[in-house]
């Protein structure tokens, strides 16, 4: 059975990412050293995963994804997204995405971008975003993200429309039903 994982607002005071280690050196230091002046500042959003089992304090953090607003030039935009009236679209940047080496294989990954996705989703009822935006660090992170039907534009940045976005959520949650305890959607 999967490990079972919370995902939270980061606080440095509760999440402990001293020894934070994805593999990827840009997001390692990312957590460890820019994230919390960047929620200080208001330029992203970042939540924490950590195991449901941790009770220590503060826990040590499985993954993290941060949020913020963004904007796409819509001429970049595939034709099949209908026309927008302006030349951007309201968007939310999932910026930055990262599993612990000692957590991969639990399928956090998928968790993280589902809880990221919810509250883009949520960011869309209350703020009228169109799409979800992400920075992919590599060939193999783009795959991952296609799964969930992000397809390239631009400037070598994935996009998801909000519609899509539930579309698969919707999907994902029929799948955990037939293969219960799966993990958590």
């Amino acid at each position: 059975m999967p490990e079972a994982f919370n995902i939270e607002p980061f606080d440095r005071s509760q999440h402990d990412r001293s020894q934070f280690d994805c593999g990827v050196s840009s997001l390692n230091h990312y957590v460890t050293r820019q994230l919390s002046n960047d929620i200080r500042r208001n330029l992203a959003r970042g939540y924490a995963a950590v195991s449901a089992s941790d009770t220590e304090t503060p826990r040590k953090m499985a993954g993290y994804y941060t949020l913020s607003s963004h904007s796409v030039d819509t001429e970049l935009l595939p034709e099949n997204l209908g026309r927008i009236p302006y030349s951007t679209a309201p968007a939310v940047l999932i910026g930055r995405l990262a599993v612990c080496k000692s957590f991969q294989g639990n399928q956090l990954g998928v968790q993280l971008v589902v809880s990221a996705l919810r509250k883009s989703i949520a960011l869309h009822d209350e703020l009228g975003i169109q799409l979800v935006v992400v920075d992919p660090l590599g060939e193999d992170v783009v795959g991952f993200y296609q799964k969930f039907g992000f397809k390239e534009f631009g400037d070598g940045r994935l996009l998801l429309p909000i519609k899509t976005a539930k579309q698969a959520l919707r999907a994902a949650r029929k799948d955990t039903k037939k293969h219960k305890g799966a993990g958590t959607l």
